[in-house]
């Protein structure tokens, strides 16, 4: 390789440097930009300089190559004291960590989102259940105002009405339990049972 050739090559892999510092840095800042398939790439030194990226402008380096040009272009010390391959060395393990407590959100994220979306769900089970229980209640109570109200009427011979008043007396001792005063409330319908004297001595 010519002089030319071999300035032109160096410059490329100065580039290619640059690049994988930039990757690192927006990489720890944003990591879910990082693809997946790139998180094998940053295991070990050496899968890190096989990096290949050509829309970033990253392509394979040599470790050794890759660690040259690091000590050459990065000779200010960060915070902690690291420069050149070091410094380099040391955003990758800091995008390893930021990767994996990413994942370790989401992760958290979606178990959150799908307990959430069950509760939601059976939330509007238990609604649906609630509104279908007072639809049967209205319906019962309707049938039992309007056997009520013959009891009550005069249009029945005693004998029938005293009959029907026995039916609802044995129903309202078997089941009043299910028509407490919060579902009286719930449903807007006063619930009463007819009196003794009323469905034996009608008018």
């Amino acid at each position: 390789m010519n002089e030319r050739g071999a300035y032109q090559k160096k410059a490329q892999n100065i580039e290619n440097v640059h690049a994988r510092l930039n990757f690192l840095i927006n990489g720890i800042k944003a990591p879910l930009s990082v693809e997946k398939a790139v998180y094998s790439k940053l295991a070990g030194q050496r899968t890190f300089a096989s990096l290949n990226l050509p829309k970033l402008k990253i392509t394979p380096l040599s470790l050794n190559t890759l660690k040259k040009l690091a000590d050459e272009l990065f000779v200010d010390q960060d915070g902690n004291g690291n420069k050149g391959f070091a410094y380099l060395n040391t955003l990758r393990l800091q995008l390893i960590l930021s990767l994996s407590e990413a994942a370790a959100r989401r992760t958290v994220e979606v178990k959150t989102g799908r307990a959430a979306s069950k509760t939601d769900g059976l939330t509007a089970q238990l609604a649906a259940s609630e509104a279908q229980s007072i639809k049967r209640l209205k319906a019962y109570l309707s049938l039992y105002q309007n056997i009520n109200g013959l009891i009550k009427s005069g249009s029945l011979q005693t004998e029938a009405r005293e009959r029907l008043y026995r039916i609802l007396e044995n129903h309202h001792a078997a089941f009043s339990n299910l028509l407490e005063p919060n579902n009286e409330s719930i449903i807007g319908v006063k619930f009463t049972v007819p009196k003794l004297h009323e469905a034996r001595k009608p008018k």
